[in-house]
């Protein structure tokens, strides 16, 4: 089986390529612009496609925040970079595994189904959002196999350092104020990196055009977090609430239903936050920074 995994240098496309490195029966392709390979180059990107059996798009600008301050790059690589690889997709007749992302419901404090309106609060949400319906429209004109997995928080070794966990690691390290944003009751689903890649290692059963959640059905707020993290990290570091960013678009409460990708793919979350923090801060701490 040839997979070819686009953005396999990033946070999640790096851990699904390990993943598929394990597997016997599986040859991945890496296709980064890490790697010097760009998803605007369709000949390129057509050639990397070509013989492939499954196609993971994981290539994209991932900065929700930032996004506010680069609207047009971040729609143009997510909306045009995944329309791209749909295209050499369609070409082929390779089915494509589209992870989505949960900012595209905006807030709501019930679990989420997959059927929940659509409410982008930043351009990188609507991006994802636009892709998202992108891959379905595929589905259904041309009857391409596309299979979308909506995540949840993600979180665990090797994410973006500037994200919430390790800015609280790193202020508890040095017992500064651990900066929480609002009055501490927002909350997330925080999933860990290891239950969403064996999620989206299971999602190639999907149906064409399936759509399927990876949360963990637990809302957690963002002070909890720093309360476990100062505990694990024995910081001396004292809470901080801090005004929201209003103009990033926040999300401030959001809980997600992962039944249909238990129905569907027999997948549930395994590690529980307290075991995931462990894991992360054991490899920040690895890092020696």
């Amino acid at each position: 089986m040839k997979v070819l995994v686009t953005g396999h240098t990033g946070f999640i496309g790096s851990r699904m390529f390990s993943l598929l490195r394990r597997k016997k029966s599986v040859k991945p392709i890496g296709y980064s612009g890490g790697t010097g390979q760009d998803i605007f180059d369709m000949a390129r990107l057509k050639k990397a496609v070509k013989g492939c059996d499954l196609v993971y798009h994981f290539a994209a600008e991932v900065k929700p925040a930032g996004s506010v301050n680069n609207p047009v790059e971040t729609i143009n690589v997510n909306v045009k970079g995944c329309l791209n690889a749909l295209e050499a997709c369609r070409e082929f007749d390779v089915p494509i595994v589209y992870p989505s992302s949960s900012l595209i419901y905006g807030e709501s404090k019930e679990p989420i189904r997959e059927d929940f309106p659509l409410n982008p609060p930043n351009p990188y949400a609507a991006s994802k959002a636009a892709a998202d319906r992108i891959c379905f429209a595929y589905y259904k004109t041309y009857g391409l196999d596309v299979k979308i997995v909506r995540l949840f928080n993600l979180y665990g070794p090797g994410q973006q350092l500037d994200k919430m966990i390790p800015t609280f690691y790193f202020q508890a390290i040095k017992n500064d104020p651990i900066t929480v944003y609002g009055e501490g009751k927002e909350a997330r689903d925080y999933i860990f990196i290891n239950d969403a890649i064996e999620g989206l290692w299971l999602a190639r059963k999907l149906t064409a055009g399936g759509v399927v959640n990876l949360a963990t059905g637990r809302k957690t707020t963002n002070l909890s977090v720093a309360k476990l993290i100062l505990k694990m990290t024995g910081s001396d570091s004292k809470i901080l609430f801090v005004k929201y960013p209003e103009k990033f678009g926040t999300i401030r409460n959001q809980v997600g239903s992962f039944e249909n990708a238990r129905k569907m793919l027999g997948w549930t979350p395994k590690v529980r936050l307290e075991e995931g923090l462990k894991k992360t801060i054991d490899w920040l701490r690895s890092l020696g920074i």
